[in-house]
């Protein structure tokens, strides 16, 4: 018998929405290890797509396996628990909590887990445990406590000094870092980042190039799913570039081969495509 495909693999699959076709028939594959940036026009599908894989959204047909295991009928709250963490389009922090709290959140998964896809024994398990203040216990806060200050401290003084302060009193642009930070503090296999750069300055924008390269070197055997717009970031970070167009799969190859694709420049911008420039980055 064969062994199962490693990673994140999506089959054949397709959404429909009352007889639209929001995404037809597209397949992927994300290793680990590896970025993989998803691309195109607005209504292209590619949320949808991250929806399906998240749970989010039933698929209409085709198949989503994750280290060879089927994931496409599973609830959100099971997939991430077995190891797939995603952020949203829009910025979605739990504003009345402090940054701190708001990064532990996303360690409860695994503050609560006896391996992966695994929960504890069960509800009294847990609540005996955090009133007896067991030794096990406190060795799982603890453990869950470092991996928060480590998420925390890889936007350097951009969340760590506010780690006390309600998450409503960020700017926007550090509260898409808690979102990310939160995301990582779960220690997922995949990481699913839904524009993570929409709204942020040119500054901001290669501050989030430089973490994503340097989140590669810290954590090599992390899979990376990125959706942007920000044509810069996807050709520093990505090892690999789809281009969906109206729900279906236009071009796919590394980012030069992809994004310089004549069939991709006429969608995003209906013409032929000038010579790219350090302030282009944005289409569509």
């Amino acid at each position: 018998m064969a062994k199962p495909e490693k990673g994140l693999v999506v089959r054949n699959v397709s959404r429909h929405f009352k007889g639209v076709t929001a995404v037809g028939g597209v397949s992927l594959v994300l290793s680990p290890g590896e970025t993989l940036a998803l691309v195109g026009p607005n209504g292209a599908g590619k949320s949808t797509l991250i929806q399906m894989i998240t749970g989010v959204e039933r698929v209409s047909s085709g198949h989503i396996f994750l280290n060879g295991r089927r994931i496409d009928r599973l609830p959100p709250e099971r997939i991430a628990r077995l190891g797939i963490g995603r952020s949203f389009q829009t910025s979605r922090v739990f504003p009345a909590m402090s940054v701190w709290d708001s990064v532990m959140l996303g360690t409860q998964a695994r503050l609560l887990s006896n391996g992966p896809g695994k929960m504890m024994t069960g509800t009294a398990h847990e609540v005996l445990a955090i009133l007896f203040d067991t030794a096990g216990w406190r060795r799982r806060v603890e453990r869950q406590e470092q991996v928060a200050r480590e998420a925390l401290q890889l936007f350097g003084d951009r969340l760590w000094p506010s780690k006390d302060q309600p998450a409503f009193s960020l700017s926007y642009a550090n509260r898409r870092r808690l979102e990310i930070a939160r995301v990582l503090a779960g220690q997922p296999d995949f990481v699913l980042l839904d524009e993570p750069a929409a709204g942020m300055n040119p500054t901001e924008t290669q501050e989030l190039t430089s973490l994503l390269l340097a989140l590669r070197q810290r954590r090599p055997e992390l899979g990376i799913l990125v959706v942007e717009h920000k044509l810069s970031l996807v050709r520093r970070v990505a090892d690999r570039v789809i281009v969906l167009n109206q729900g279906q799969v236009l071009a796919q190859g590394d980012p030069a081969h992809a994004l310089d694709n004549p069939d991709v420049v006429e969608a995003y911008l209906g013409r032929e495509r000038r010579r790219p420039t350090s302030s282009d980055a944005h289409l569509g």
